[in-house]
């Protein structure tokens, strides 16, 4: 289950990069929707985050981080999916 967990994080983490480089630059357009921005662009980095060992926090199990990581992959595909049918509807006459 940890190799799969591992293999789910960097997908994650695949599959969000242009999410992060699309929220940077909707940062500087967004008006008061930067903290909705803000949190679009980190939610790829949390399952990573959840794989580290960070000060006195211990490591999470490797379901928790599969998870987080499936979870991370479907807000990634809800923005994607949001961006699409906002430039669809720019491109309709």
């Amino acid at each position: 289950m940890k190799l799969v967990a591992t293999l789910l994080v960097w997908l994650a983490l695949a599959f969000g990069l242009p999410q992060v480089l699309i929220c940077g630059v909707l940062l500087f357009s967004s008006g008061w929707a930067i903290p909705v921005v803000l949190i679009l662009a980190l939610v790829p980095f949390a399952p990573l985050v959840l794989m580290q060992e960070v000060g006195a926090w211990r490591r999470q199990p490797p379901e928790a981080t599969a998870t987080a990581a499936l979870l991370s992959i479907a807000v990634s595909g809800g923005f994607y999916w949001m961006v699409f049918t906002r430039m669809h509807q720019i491109g309709q006459p």
